[in-house]
Order: C-alpha cells, then sequence, then structure tokens
C-alpha cells in the first residue's frame, strides 16, 4: 500500500512532468510558427556598404521564404558595437537579429579594451552568410606598377609609403598592416571614414596602395583609375584569371576577407536556428544569389552555426596576431 507522503511525491513528479511536457511541446510549437510577426534585423553599419548590401538580400529573401516581413534596421557606430549592445539585450525570441561581421566578431575584442559584449557567450550563432576578398591597389598614373614595385620602393630607407583604409581597426586597415609586416616595408596608413571616403585621395595618388572590397575597386579598375597588384583572396581566381593571391605569390597563408553572419541573443531556441541557418544555406547558393553577389565580387560563405562559432574563434586569433605584431592599440 503506498503511504500519503509517497502518494503526494507521485502526485507532484506527475504533474511536473507533465508541466515539462506541455513546456517542451508549446517552445516546439512557438518555434514551428516562428516567424509570426515581422522580424528586426540590425546592421552595424551605415546603408549602402557591403555589409548592408548582402543583409538586404538575405532579408528580402527570407521575408519571401517565410512569408514574413525581415526589415534592416542601420545602427552603425563602435564599429558595431551599438547593434551588438542592442541585440545582446533583446529578448531571444528570433524577432531581433544581428547582422555581424568580422570587425565586430573577431577584431573588436582584441582593440577595445571594455568590449560591452562578448562574441561567443551573449550571442547564439545562425549562420555564416557571404565572404568577400579586399585586392591590393594602386592608382593607374603610379609608377607601382606590379607587386615587387611596391615591395621594392617600400623597402628603400630613403621612402617611405602611404596606404588607406576605411578606419582604425577597419580589416583592410589590418590588411595593410599584416602586409607591412610580412613584406618589411614602410608604409604610414591614412585612416579614412570608409572606403569611398579613401578612393579619392588613392585614384589622385595622394595615397600610394590601399586594400580595397571589390564593389569599391573594379568600378575604378573599369574606368582606368586605379590597378589591382594582387588578390588577399583565400581562393584562387577571384577578380580574374591572371590576378595571383597574395598568399600563392608571396605570403603563405595571407587572407583579408571580411564575412558576415546571422545571429540572435544568447539562449536563443535550437529550433529556430536550425530552421532559419537551413534558410540561410539554401538562398545564399541559389544561382540567382551566387550571381548577384558576384557582381560586387562577394561569394557565398555558409555553414551550420557549430562552423560558424569555430570560425569566429579562428579569425580571432588570427586578427589577433596581427594586431599584436603590428602594435595596433
Amino acid at each position: 500500500m503506498i503511504k500519503c507522503n509517497e502518494y503526494k511525491i507521485l502526485i507532484s513528479t506527475a504533474i511536473l512532468l507533465g508541466s515539462l511536457s506541455i513546456s517542451s511541446a508549446a517552445s516546439s510549437q512557438t518555434a514551428n510558427a516562428y516567424p509570426s510577426k515581422p522580424v528586426t534585423v540590425i546592421v552595424g553599419f551605415t546603408a549602402g556598404g557591403p555589409t548592408d548590401f548582402v543583409a538586404r538580400i538575405l532579408a528580402e529573401q527570407l521575408s519571401k521564404k517565410f512569408n514574413q516581413n525581415f526589415i534592416i534596421d542601420n545602427k552603425a557606430g563602435a564599429n558595431g558595437g551599438v547593434a551588438a549592445g542592442l541585440v545582446k539585450n533583446s529578448a531571444p525570441d528570433g524577432y531581433t537579429l544581428m547582422f555581424g561581421s568580422s570587425g565586430t566578431l573577431a577584431i573588436a575584442p582584441h582593440l577595445q579594451k571594455n568590449l560591452p559584449y562578448d562574441p561567443v557567450r551573449d550571442f547564439t550563432p545562425i549562420g555564416l552568410v557571404a565572404s568577400y576578398p579586399y585586392f591590393l591597389v594602386t592608382p593607374t598614373l603610379s609608377s607601382l606598377v606590379t607587386l615587387d614595385d611596391l615591395i621594392n620602393r617600400g623597402s628603400n630607407p630613403s621612402t617611405e609609403l602611404s596606404f588607406a583604409s576605411a578606419g582604425n581597426g577597419s580589416v583592410n586597415h589590418l590588411a595593410g598592416e599584416w602586409f607591412k609586416y610580412e613584406t618589411k616595408i614602410r608604409a604610414t596608413h591614412i585612416p579614412y571614414k570608409g572606403d569611398s571616403a579613401a578612393i579619392p585621395d588613392i585614384v589622385s595618388g595622394r595615397v600610394d596602395f590601399s586594400f580595397l572590397a571589390g564593389a569599391a575597386a573594379l568600378p575604378q579598375v573599369k574606368a582606368g583609375k586605379l590597378r589591382i597588384l594582387a588578390s588577399a583572396s583565400s581562393v584562387p581566381g577571384r577578380g580574374g584569371e591572371n590576378i595571383l593571391t597574395l598568399g600563392e605569390n608571396r605570403i603563405k597563408g595571407f587572407a583579408a576577407e571580411p564575412w558576415n553572419g546571422l545571429m540572435g541573443p544568447a539562449g536563443l531556441n535550437r529550433e529556430t536556428v536550425i530552421k532559419l541557418n537551413t534558410a540561410i544555406n539554401e538562398i545564399m547558393n541559389r544561382k540567382e544569389i551566387v550571381d548577384r553577389l558576384a557582381a560586387i565580387e562577394q561569394y557565398p560563405f555558409t555553414g551550420t552555426p557549430e562552423q560558424f562559432t569555430k570560425h569566429i574563434n579562428e579569425q580571432t586569433i588570427r586578427w589577433g596576431v596581427v594586431i599584436k605584431n603590428a602594435n595596433i592599440k
């Protein structure tokens, strides 16, 4: 015979298990219904740049796929830190997401002493989306016609070159510093507020060289104002068959390729993560999307949420070494 106290324990256990079952079912139903209202995707940079461009392509396609609006909200500032703070503090329900970048997730931790977020702990990686290589360019009016010309000039003790970037701590700033370190050239960094702001001074020859994204460099190359000396891609052939990568031509392992990925706040439901990840992988590898990206020299860069986390960790280590070697503060 079951005693009174034992009976009460059995009843309590049954109620608890029933509650957990209902809770689990409710969670699953919520994830299956996702998204049931508009989703805000916060981009930590201004409209019109390479990050914003890809974010809008993805948001447009997710809206069609789920028959629900995915709305881009540009919150520029602190190299994506403003956006990161907003998403970090949002509810983990999948309705506020961040279109994260390499600068925000892998570089900022080395350069900002009191970073208000942890790139891994405070977010749920959903999926990598796209990446793009930088191109090492010089003005066509310059006598720096080849990679050897640039390195030989920069190696002359009586000469100091200059290179432009999108700003202190930007990926092309670090690419320039990495290039300097490996080739031992002398070159002064000139920061600008974005690639587009730097182009007039590069084209005119006031700055000797730069690492530029394809979206910024290729129109100037086609117009005959810039020349490409090499690609900073990890994949040979990007940018043109005759363009060698620095990794295969001069500096083993050299690759400067900003990347983007979709993230949510910590604690985001796993079913929602998988639903979005599956959609991203399918969308970004469609031929029409691949063609749209290729027009501005961007490429699909997708994978699992776990691969996204691994990539953040690997990139954090890589850029940490570059920052340390260049003594960037």
